[in-house]
């Protein structure tokens, strides 16, 4: 099995062109689409009402964008902002294709969101929220263009409890502390991978109150669609790509043996194999 893509929390920093999209671009539209159901289910339980104004953070090809369009209707406006312009295109000529007005999508930067003091009903950023070089700072912007009474929603994962599956224990044991390692070895910082157990002390850092986690879980069994194979083989190859310098050379054939889609014993082709996703989604509010 190869090293796999960049990691994916560093390839939106990479430089890309302007007119391109990011390595990662094909797992995450199949996440989408094989998960479409759960995370409809989601936003619908977000603190939306029909007229609101909502800031979709890392908006990508403006998928959550039109989800939550849909909570607000034909009164309310969703704003996307992603750093990437091959990305901001791509949702503009969907939206433009379905004649619909109650989205709109422009460049930016986390850094300083482009819009007044109190613009917003709820701010929302999905699985971007560690990615993003600094997450306290993130989030005091995302309250910042919030209004009072507002909210801040983030749907996000715990690096290491990601996922569960019907993986030997040792190995996944050696995998996570690879990761670990890895991630201690690079320049990034570490304590933002496991966002989602630290999600009320950092919302209450960045001056959000009421902060609530709900827990949910995606659950697929075999045998899988085309797209969850898709998400799941990228995943797994992003895993092997941060672990893989790490771990020793049992571990490494072990992994491949179970994990690699050209091996016989491919795990996740077995009939009994089963996956169950864990996320978290964290809401605060403004006061």
């Amino acid at each position: 099995m190869t090293n796999g893509p960049v990691p994916f929390a560093q390839e939106g920093q990479r430089g890309l062109a302007a007119d391109a999209l990011p390595a990662y671009n094909t797992m995450l539209a199949a996440q989408h689409r094989a998960h479409a159901p759960e995370l409809r289910h989601i936003i619908s339980r977000l603190p939306l009402q029909p007229g609101n104004q909502v800031l979709d953070l890392a908006c990508g090809s403006g998928t959550y964008a039109f989800w939550l369009a849909e909570q607000v209707g034909a009164g309310g406006m969703v704003v996307g902002i992603d750093i990437l312009p091959a990305y901001i295109e791509q949702a503009r000529q969907r939206a433009t294709a379905r004649s619909l007005a109650n989205r709109q999508f422009q460049v930016g930067t986390v850094a300083f969101l482009p819009f007044e003091d109190n613009t917003f009903d709820l701010a929302w950023c999905a699985y971007s929220l560690y990615s993003l070089p600094d997450l306290i700072g993130t989030l005091h912007e995302l309250q910042r263009v919030v209004r009072p009474g507002g909210t801040v929603a983030i749907l996000e994962s715990d690096m290491l409890h990601q996922v569960i599956m019907p993986w030997p224990g040792a190995l996944e044991l050696a995998v996570r502390q690879a990761q670990i390692r890895a991630l201690e070895d690079s320049s990034q910082q570490l304590g933002k991978f496991f966002i989602g157990r630290q999600f009320c002390s950092a919302f209450d850092m960045a001056g959000l109150a009421d902060c609530r986690v709900t827990p949910y879980t995606i659950v697929r069994h075999a045998p899988l669609t085309s797209d969850e194979r898709t998400y799941l083989t990228a995943y797994l190859q992003d895993l092997n790509a941060r672990a893989r310098p790490y771990l020793d050379a049992a571990a490494r054939e072990s992994f491949d043996m179970l994990f690699n889609p050209e091996s016989a014993l491919f795990l996740p082709d077995r009939p009994d194999f089963y996956i169950i996703y864990i996320d978290m989604l964290a809401v605060g509010r403004k006061l």
